[in-house]
């Protein structure tokens, strides 16, 4: 019996135009969720030095969110604006990784939705994606304990998978986000490069399917 291919779904959760994504991919996991295996990897965009208050940054975000908007029909809303307006908004990809290492390992096959929900809490709630109560509630909502939760998100050992993630990620060349790849019969196959709409993935995925 051969593998089921595996969809492997390459995201940032402080990347906008994975957040502009994350419906069209959370619909395609229920979609084919009897005919290929998801995984999502976090892309590590926002760490080390880059962490912090988004500064500068701030202005090219606001230039430029009209266009995902535009492109995605996707929704940025005022609670986030507002943050990058008034310069308070932290950036940091790792605590959000953590929370859905740590979701990962209790509801595998729910992560996607998952990642969406943290993406809608922080681009559309303009909810503080550095306080760990973010993400033990939206796992509440998943029917996961808040303890366990809350206990798991602080151990060293979800912040170390969460690097080998990245590490992960960085070793099937994705530099940019999102991206979609397959593993089918032992090969890699890069199905989109940054944001696609739901049609587009579906000819991929029918394609992917009659391989």
């Amino acid at each position: 019996m051969r593998e089921r291919t595996k969809i492997i779904y390459v995201s940032d959760p402080m990347c906008g135009w994975c957040y502009a994504f994350s419906p069209i991919i959370r619909q395609l996991a229920i979609d084919y969720k009897n005919d290929f295996d998801f995984e999502l990897l976090n892309g590590g965009m926002v760490v080390g030095e880059r962490e912090g208050l988004i500064g500068d940054f701030a202005n090219y975000v606001l230039n430029a969110y009209p266009q995902v908007e535009a492109h995605s029909g996707i929704k940025f809303g005022e609670p986030y604006l507002n943050k990058l307006r008034n310069n308070t908004l932290y950036n940091s990809s790792v605590l959000p990784s953590i929370a859905m290492e740590v979701f990962k390992s209790i509801l595998p096959l729910e992560v996607i939705a998952f990642s969406s929900a943290i993406q809608h809490a922080i681009f559309f709630e303009g909810k503080d994606g550095q306080d760990i109560q973010t993400y033990i509630h939206l796992a509440q909502n998943f029917g996961i304990d808040a303890a366990q939760f809350s206990e798991l998100v602080r151990t060293e050992t979800y912040k170390i998978k969460t690097y080998e993630g990245f590490e992960e990620a960085a070793k099937l060349g994705v530099n940019g986000y999102p991206a979609v790849l397959a593993l089918h019969n032992g090969t890699y196959y890069s199905l989109s490069r940054g944001f696609a709409p739901y049609a587009q993935m579906e000819m991929m995925f029918e394609k992917l399917k009659s391989m």
